[in-house]
């Protein structure tokens, strides 16, 4: 299993690094309801690990919705890397160079990243 997580967290990482920014879905902007969530978790990565219904390498994206009781201020709080992971501490070593992949986005895409997943029931 350490190995499965290895080889996606190592694929993920060299699929980000090679992402040109006119790969973009969509031009940043500063007004959030021009953001699409849905589509910044598959441009960003997200659903190589987390599933929108079924758990695959991390948990799905409604039971971290759910664990964060649908709230998009704890999920963009853990985003921004001020909040608690839901999985186990061994777990979550892996999704650590994941979240430092985070840090270049704007806190507008975070934001949209983190209403999408506190929507999904």
């Amino acid at each position: 299993m350490k190995k499965n997580y290895i080889l996606l967290l190592t694929v993920f990482v060299l699929s980000v690094s090679f992402m040109s920014p006119k790969k973009r879905i969509y031009p940043l902007v500063s007004d959030i309801s021009n953001i699409d969530g849905k589509s910044l978790t598959i441009e960003k990565g997200c659903t190589l690990c987390h599933h929108p219904e079924k758990k695959i390498v991390g948990p799905s994206l409604k039971d971290i919705s759910s664990k964060y009781k649908g709230d998009a201020t704890k999920i963009l709080n853990f985003l921004e890397g001020k909040g608690n992971p839901i999985v186990q501490p061994g777990e979550f070593q892996y999704m650590k160079p994941v979240l430092n992949q985070l840090k270049h986005i704007s806190k507008e895409e975070k934001e949209a990243i983190a209403k999408y997943i506190a929507g999904l029931k």
